[in-house]
């Protein structure tokens, strides 16, 4: 079973609003309530917060500041989180009840209707209004007893940290805003040859969209990421079975060839 001492927690955060602020507190609050045992690295994110981040990078980047934290560790997990989102007791047993896989997510709770594999639940926003105690209700009524493990991928996800190293990490090159980021570590992963899974008895409150990422203002960076995506694939990100990680990588056009593809088992 894996240990809470085993597992460092990186949470990248841009900080450039007071709503992001807020959930970051809010955060870190849940981790040290339900998890004091985890390490836990903040990296400043490129801009200006009251938060200093126990590692600063300058250029604006969610990729570079996860792999900038991820290098200063060396447990044998690591844990990626956004900074909005907020744990309940007994999520980190549920999630690791079993291990049975090199890369585990929880399922999402949202305040909005989401991706097909979230659950939507209103326990209010990041404008200060999250109703805590709601939260905290819902998931203990939801957790209780239940484990199912399938396949899917998500934020924030535990990973071992041998197979982040393998294969790199994440691709800088979807930065400044990410977009898309995740999909291609996601592929990345499944390139290797190892299945994610998603526990969906262990759930995470997500506020969601607090970064501005998919704000009309970054179409641009959205379009160029989505692009440089099919220049290095061979071919676009699917959007069928993204969420549940259980998508076919077309083989045949392949663009992307790195020596450890399939070390960890069979692709597809």
């Amino acid at each position: 079973m894996i240990k809470p001492e085993d597992v460092t927690i990186v949470i990248p955060h841009l900080g450039n609003t007071p709503e992001s602020e807020f959930v970051l507190d809010q955060c870190l609050l849940s981790l040290v309530e339900t998890a004091p045992l985890i390490k836990r690295v903040v990296v400043k994110n490129g801009s200006h917060c009251r938060h200093g981040g126990d590692i600063l990078i300058e250029a604006q980047g969610q990729c570079k500041a996860v792999n900038a934290g991820v290098a200063t560790v060396n447990t044998p997990w690591i844990m990626v989180t956004n900074d909005d989102m907020i744990y309940a007791p007994g999520w980190f047993e549920k999630l690791t009840e079993f291990g049975a896989s090199a890369c585990m997510s929880p399922r999402l709770v949202e305040p909005r209707p989401g991706a097909p594999t979230f659950v939507t639940e209103f326990c209010g926003g990041a404008g200060g209004d999250f109703n805590k105690i709601k939260w905290l209700e819902f998931a203990k009524n939801y957790m209780k007893g239940q484990y199912i493990q399938e396949k899917g991928f998500n934020l924030p996800f535990l990973i071992k940290k041998e197979l982040w190293d393998v294969i790199g990490g994440y691709d800088v090159n979807f930065d400044p805003w990410g977009s898309n980021s995740d999909s291609d570590l996601e592929y990345k992963i499944r390139l290797a040859g190892v299945q994610p899974m998603q526990v969906r008895g262990c759930v995470v409150y997500h506020f969601s969209q607090t970064s501005g990422i998919f704000s009309p203002e970054h179409q641009d960076a959205w379009d160029k990421n989505w692009q440089y995506f099919i220049d290095k694939w061979g071919f676009p990100r699917t959007d069928e079975g993204i969420w549940e990680a259980n998508f076919t990588i077309p083989l045949d056009k392949l663009k992307f060839n790195p020596e450890w593809k399939g070390k960890y088992g069979s692709i597809n």
